[in-house]
């Protein structure tokens, strides 16, 4: 038994999609025929029995006229009942009458009993109530109505057995049931093939999903599946998931590209110019001091490519969308401690760096990433602010946000420049910028920390050298019992 189950199932799961749901259809719906055809047939088939029931108590009190009750037994005379030709019919169309006293005892009998062979099985009720039954008697189905005899004091006083045979009725009701079940079987197979007829037309956009799946490549992923956006169904879902899903593979293959791209521009100028000093110092001997300025030029250019690839290496981790989940960290500690780990440098430079904190706003993130956008914020500022000038740092509570303002006295920016603060690799046109060491990688780094938490920043000024500030917001994370 279970090998032939095991076989339906794997001949079941090789199906195609459009196979199965026309059979579940198909075995629903004989499953709610069969049900309600059972309840109908049933229904009929108790109609036809209460029927027959009116038909036998209709006989019985005909016959309950021509009963004498008022002697000690009971008598019966039927001479001038109009049906008595009734009493002496075949099996087919008779009447079958039995008469008997309260004790039980057979009193009278019609006279088409004297031509049985079979013997019509009795069961005299308990309780003086009318009770009917159906049998089998004489190779056919009949139907046995007990009628209770009072006397005039509303006693007991015999029975009266009216049988007769149900044979026309239950021609009628095993027609009726092959009616059904031709119905049902009908109905059944033409759900199946309208079933299988729907769900192929139904799942017809699949086809083209899958072919449209196929000619994407990874060197073409530009190419989207079509949605009909006429037609709002699970499969337009589907679609537009796989949409989404080429969306942020071509964003991931783009990432890496641009990554790959932009480390090999930048490590190049950098490598170059390590190449052409260690070429140079080996043409012919040096002096001791022509090495040592030599090898501190190439550990300059070496140190600059460290940060560049260590920041590249960031904004790749980042973007990616393989990360932890991020957590509840409190913001107020980490801004804290990130301005006192600078105090120092701003001593040296003369500038004076205040603090305005609200304690204890907490916000969903990752610690290290909230550190590095406090931190390349605050190396700007310092490395744009000229000596003696200050820096502003703030954080604050206002509609559910964490919002920092950090703002200086430094060299500013204009119009132009704003444009482009946040692209990779650019640096403003302006001496004081030029004149620093940077990669151009650390603002466009804050950026896409600080979207990765569905935060926001903006960088205002009121033109060259008349400082700037940059507006950070994150979204406060909820409290637990709220």
């Amino acid at each position: 038994m279970s090998k032939i189950v095991s076989s339906l199932t794997s001949f079941f799961d090789r199906l195609s999609i459009s196979k199965k749901l026309a059979f579940w259809y198909g075995l629903s719906l004989f499953i709610m025929l069969s049900a309600f055809g059972y309840f109908l047939y049933e229904s009929f088939h108790q109609s036809i029995h209460h029927n027959y029931d009116r038909h036998l108590r209709f006989e019985a009190e005909q016959l309950l006229s021509h009963i004498d009750t008022d002697v000690d037994t009971l008598a019966i005379d039927l001479s001038e009942y109009s049906r008595s030709a009734a009493l002496k019919s075949g099996v087919e169309y008779g009447t079958y009458v039995r008469l008997y006293n309260q004790e039980g005892q057979l009193i009278y009998r019609s006279p088409n009993f004297a031509g049985v062979d079979q013997l019509l099985q009795t069961d005299i009720p308990n309780s003086p109530e009318e009770y009917s039954f159906s049998s089998q008697w004489q190779n056919l189905p009949a139907r046995t109505l007990f009628y209770p005899i009072m006397d005039n004091n509303e006693e007991l006083n015999g029975w009266l057995e009216v049988t007769g045979f149900e044979w026309t009725l239950h021609e009628e009701l095993s027609r009726f049931r092959r009616y059904l079940l031709v119905l049902i079987a009908i109905s059944v197979a033409f759900s199946i093939l309208g079933g299988y007829w729907l769900s192929r037309r139904a799942l017809s956009p699949v086809s083209s999903i899958i072919k449209a799946a196929k000619s994407i490549t990874a060197t073409d992923l530009d190419k989207r599946i079509p949605v009909n956006y006429q037609v709002r169904d699970e499969l337009t879902d589907l679609a537009e998931t796989f949409n989404m899903m080429l969306n942020r593979l071509q964003k991931g293959f783009e990432r890496e590209k641009r990554f790959t791209s932009d480390a090999a521009h930048e490590l190049m100028t950098p490598l170059s110019s390590l190449q052409s000093d260690a070429e140079i110092m080996l043409r012919k001997p040096r002096s001791k001091e022509e090495y040592r300025e030599t090898i501190r030029r190439m550990l300059t250019e070496t140190r600059r490519m460290s940060e560049m690839v260590h920041l590249l290496l960031q904004l790749s981790r980042v973007e990616s969308v393989h990360r932890s989940q991020p957590e509840t960290i409190n913001i107020s500690r980490i801004t804290e401690a990130v301005a006192d780990q600078h105090q120092e440098s701003a001593q040296a430079k003369n500038i004076n760096i205040q603090t305005q904190i609200d304690p204890e706003l907490q916000v969903r993130a990752h610690g290290a990433y909230i550190e590095e956008v406090i931190n390349n914020l605050l190396e700007n500022a310092l490395k744009y602010t000229p000596e003696g000038g200050a820096i502003d740092l703030e954080l604050q509570r206002s509609s559910g946000k964490a919002v920092l303002h950090l703002t200086d006295t430094g060299i500013g920016f204009d119009e132009e420049t704003k444009k482009h603060l946040f692209e990779r690799f650019y640096r403003a046109n302006q001496q004081d910028v030029q004149e620093s060491p940077g990669s151009g990688l650390g603002l466009p780094l804050v950026k896409a920390i600080v979207e990765l938490y569905n935060g926001k920043i903006h960088a205002y000024s009121e033109g060259q050298g008349e400082g700037s500030t940059f507006v950070v917001e994150f979204p406060l994370a909820k409290d637990k019992g709220a």
